[in-house]
C-alpha cells in the first residue's frame, strides 16, 4: 500500500512496514501490556517442535546417502500420531475471535453478498460452542477494516488466550479481499499483523484463518467419473452455465490485471493455519438464501467432530463434505488448507477446562 496506514487510521500502532522485535517489545511496554520473556524465533522452533519428528537436530549436510525406511506393514495412521504433541487448549474462553463480515458495498461499487449473513450467525455461534469469546464487524472500510484488525491483535487479552480465530468473509480474488469501501486488502498484510514480530502476546500459540471470498473467477465445472474425458469445456457450455445461475452467486469481482501489492516473505511465521474456501484462480459459490458452502461445511464438521477430532483433520473431513455439493449446472468447489509452521496438533476440547481470567 502506498499511504501509510497510520495516516487513514488514528493510532494505529502498525506502519506499512516491519518493526524489528525491540520495537514491538517497547511499544506493548509503553501501552501496559503485559510482557513476558520472549525467546528467539530459532529456540522457539525447537522448544515448539518437541522434537517429536525426528531424533537429532537439523544440520545443513549437502549431498545425503538417501535411504527410505521400508514400512513394516500397511498403516492406516501415522506412527508419530501418539509421540506429536498437541497445544494446550485448557482455558475458557479459549481465546479472542473475530469475525470480519462484508456484505453490503458502498455505492453498490461490488455486489452485495446475499446469504452472508447466515454464515456469519453460524460462525458466531459455532466458535462460541468452541469456547471463543466472540467479536463480529460488518461492513467495514478501508481504514475501519485495518483499526479493528490492528485492536485485535494488540489486544493484551491475547496473553491469557491458548489460541486466536480470525474470519473473513469477503469478495475477492486470489491474494486480496475488498474492504466495503470497494478498495483491497493484501491478505499476507493481515497475517503479517498476527506474526511473532509484530503480536508477540500470542507467540507460540496458534492462529486459526477462515477466509470465504473468491480467489480467482474460474468456476469449477466438475468431472464426470462414469466417462473420464480430457476435452476442455467449450465456451459455449461455459456461457450457457453462467446464464443459468440462479440463486448462487460468487464471492469474485469483475478484475483487470494490476499491480497489486507482493506478498512479502518475513522469516518470524510460525503455528499458523488458514483455511480458504477455495483454490486459487477458483470461484468461490455463495447460495442467496442459506449461505456459503464453504462455512456451512466447516460449521456441520466442526459441531459434530470437534470434540475428539483434530484440527487438520476437521479440515480434511470439510473438503470432504464440501466435495459433495453441486448447483444446477453442475458446478463444484474445492477449499485449500495452508499451514505455517504448525508443530502441534490442535484439539479444541470443547466442554473442558476451567475458567480464566475475564476476557
Amino acid at each position: 500500500m502506498s499511504q501509510s496506514l497510520s495516516s487513514m487510521v488514528p493510532n494505529l500502532s502498525l506502519e506499512d512496514h516491519i518493526y524489528q522485535a525491540e520495537d514491538m517489545i517497547s511499544m506493548t511496554s509503553t501501552n501496559s501490556m503485559p510482557t513476558r520473556e520472549l525467546s528467539s524465533p530459532d529456540s522457539h522452533s525447537v522448544r515448539s517442535c518437541d522434537a517429536c519428528c525426528m531424533e537429532t537436530e537439523p544440520t545443513e549436510k549437502g549431498m545425503m546417502d538417501v535411504r527410505v525406511v521400508p514400512a513394516a506393514y500397511h498403516r492406516t495412521n501415522s506412527n508419530q500420531f501418539s509421540q506429536m504433541s498437541s497445544y494446550e487448549m485448557y482455558r475458557r474462553p479459549r481465546g479472542l475471535a473475530l469475525i470480519i463480515d462484508i456484505e453490503v458495498y458502498e455505492n453498490d461499487v461490488q455486489e452485495r453478498r446475499f446469504g452472508s449473513h447466515v454464515d456469519v450467525e453460524n460462525m458466531k455461534a459455532l466458535l462460541q460452542g468452541l469456547e471463543f469469546d466472540v467479536t463480529v464487524h460488518k461492513n467495514l472500510q478501508l481504514g475501519q477494516f485495518f483499526k479493528q484488525v490492528t485492536e485485535f491483535c494488540s489486544n493484551k487479552m491475547h496473553d491469557e488466550a491458548d489460541m486466536t480465530v480470525v474470519v473473513i468473509l469477503s469478495h475477492g480474488k486470489d491474494g486480496v479481499v475488498y474492504a466495503a469501501d470497494g478498495q483491497s486488502i493484501n491478505m499476507e498484510y493481515i497475517y503479517e499483523f498476527f506474526n511473532n514480530r509484530n503480536c508477540p502476546l500470542l507467540r507460540g500459540k496458534p492462529k486459526f484463518f477462515i477466509v470465504q471470498a473468491c480467489r480467482g473467477d474460474r468456476p469449477d465445472q466438475g468431472v464426470d467419473s462414469s466417462e473420464p474425458s480430457t476435452a476442455p469445456p467449450s465456451p459455449e457450455k461455459t456461457l450457457s452455465q453462467s446464464k443459468k445461475r440462479r440463486a448462487e452467486a460468487l464471492d469474485a469481482i469483475a478484475c483487470t490485471p494490476d499491480a497489486a501489492d507482493v506478498a512479502r516473505a518475513r522469516p518470524t511465521w510460525e503455528d499458523m493455519i488458514i483455511a480458504y474456501s477455495t483454490i486459487p484462480g477458483y470461484a468461490s459459490l455463495r447460495d442467496h438464501e442459506k449461505g456459503t458452502w464453504f462455512v456451512q461445511s466447516l460449521v456441520e464438521v466442526f459441531m459434530s467432530h470437534a470434540h475428539d477430532t483434530e484440527l487438520v483433520d476437521l479440515l480434511r473431513m470439510t473438503s470432504e463434505r464440501l466435495s459433495h455439493f453441486t448447483n444446477e449446472v453442475g458446478e463444484k468447489q474445492t477449499c485449500n488448507v495452508e499451514m505455517r509452521h504448525l508443530y502441534k496438533r490442535i484439539y479444541f476440547n470443547p466442554g473442558l477446562g476451567k475458567p480464566s481470567s475475564p476476557l
